[in-house]
């Protein structure tokens, strides 16, 4: 199979299941989760489009082509973050959210060449960027939703903790890798 073709079927792919994710993350109450869908569509659009305008980063397809799945995708992300943030100790839950999404981003850069960094965008400016998203998010979700139809996990529980201890493991392989791979290249 050919690049372009893997292009295009990650796209697909992001499109389905994201959309399927934000349909399914907002069916509890359509109009209030509606909102912030709608809000994050636009958001994330906007900010796709400036700093790919900017030049910090270009894709492999159509900066156009790619748009609706990377709104769908941080829309699914922002949805995601506030149904299911726990009403205490939330630091955990942000830092395995990022720590997973930005996983995703770092294989679409560097195994499939979906993403060129330029411009000094790079994969720290990615994960910041993240956080800054899923919590601005979180702060507009705080004024829209009430909490009887959110879905907080439990913080307290042994697997939330066991959780967060693998990811800060990855996350500091990850790290590791990626230090590498940057330094091998120079």
């Amino acid at each position: 199979m050919d690049q372009r073709a893997t292009h295009f079927i990650i796209l697909f792919a992001s499109i389905i299941i994201n959309g399927i994710g934000c349909l399914i993350l907002i069916k509890k109450n359509f109009y209030k989760y509606g909102i912030i869908l709608f809000a994050s569509l636009l958001l994330s659009s906007i900010l796709c489009l400036a700093f790919y305008w900017l030049g910090f980063y270009r894709f492999a397809l159509p900066v156009l082509v790619v748009l609706p799945g990377v709104a769908i995708s941080f829309t699914c992300l922002a949805l995601f973050s506030i149904k299911y943030r726990p009403a205490k100790r939330t630091f955990p839950f942000f830092f395995m959210i990022t720590t997973w999404i930005f996983t995703i981003e770092v294989l679409l850069k560097n195994v499939w060449g979906f993403i060129v960094f330029r411009n000094g965008w790079d994969y720290w400016t990615s994960y910041s960027l993240y956080w800054v998203y899923i919590r601005i998010f979180d702060q507009f979700g705080e004024l829209i939703l009430p909490d009887k139809i959110r879905s907080p996990i439990k913080s307290d529980t042994k697997r939330y903790w066991f959780l967060f201890f693998i990811t800060i493991i990855y996350a500091i392989i990850e790290v590791l890798v990626l230090r590498y791979k940057l330094y091998q290249r120079i």
